[in-house]
């Protein structure tokens, strides 16, 4: 490979590595199929996950790895709370 190639390379690499981080900052939306609305997932709403689980004595997991009934459960007891209308 060539000098070029491999600097070109190098530097795809580390942008896909430092854009990918970022994004996992901003979150990502999830859809609630209960409610009809949209709930954009980043570090609030990963932390009032938490809280739920904990509250339900539950090991944490990601949020995704829940079947549709477990995900349900989560956004109906999430719109009970305070803060539930913050996105």
């Amino acid at each position: 490979m060539n000098r070029h190639l491999r600097k070109t390379a190098t530097a795809v690499l580390l942008a896909s590595v430092l854009l990918g981080g970022a994004g996992c900052a901003v979150g990502f939306r999830v859809y609630d199929p209960g409610y009809g609305d949209y709930h954009v997932w980043g570090r609030h709403e990963e932390s009032v996950f938490r809280i739920y689980l904990s509250g339900r004595h539950e090991p944490y997991r990601q949020f995704r790895s829940l079947d549709r009934d477990q995900q349900r459960e989560y956004w109906k007891w999430r719109h009970e709370q305070p803060d539930a209308d913050r996105r």
